[in-house]
């Protein structure tokens, strides 16, 4: 449906759950089912779940604690993460990037998907 590698999303979703070991669970350890690791805005009218994260802010690493979106199954979580990267002008250029992974997580970085860093480089590292 985004035109894009199915690698990319592997390791995307393989970087942001540490290979599914780090899946965000709630307090009562209710499954997020957030494979993206995608945050809870102003805009999202499900249920969140809240959890420390670790943030970038001018280079500088800190614990926050943040708001992410909870869904009711991994394919949930995959449909949701297509309507972000459709709607949202500031990924056109990630989806541009089509066949071509690297540049996926290139523009990903860019368009700010990521606070850290090597978002992208990571995601490089793991498609090798």
């Amino acid at each position: 449906e985004l035109n894009i590698n199915p690698d990319v999303l592997i390791a995307q979703v393989a970087l942001e759950t540490g290979w599914g070991k780090h899946v965000i669970h709630d307090r009562n350890g209710n499954n997020s089912f957030n494979l993206f690791n995608i945050k809870a805005g102003g805009q999202w009218q499900g249920d969140k779940v809240n959890v420390n994260t670790l943030e970038y802010r001018n280079g500088i690493a800190a614990q926050e604690k943040s708001d992410f979106r909870k869904y009711q199954s991994y394919a949930d979580s995959f449909s949701d993460y297509v309507r972000l990267m459709k709607n949202n002008s500031r990924y056109e250029k990630a989806l541009a990037a089509g066949g071509n992974s690297l540049a996926y997580a290139e523009a990903l970085q860019s368009a700010g998907y990521a606070t850290d860093p090597e978002y992208a480089q990571k995601i490089k590292r793991l498609l090798n």
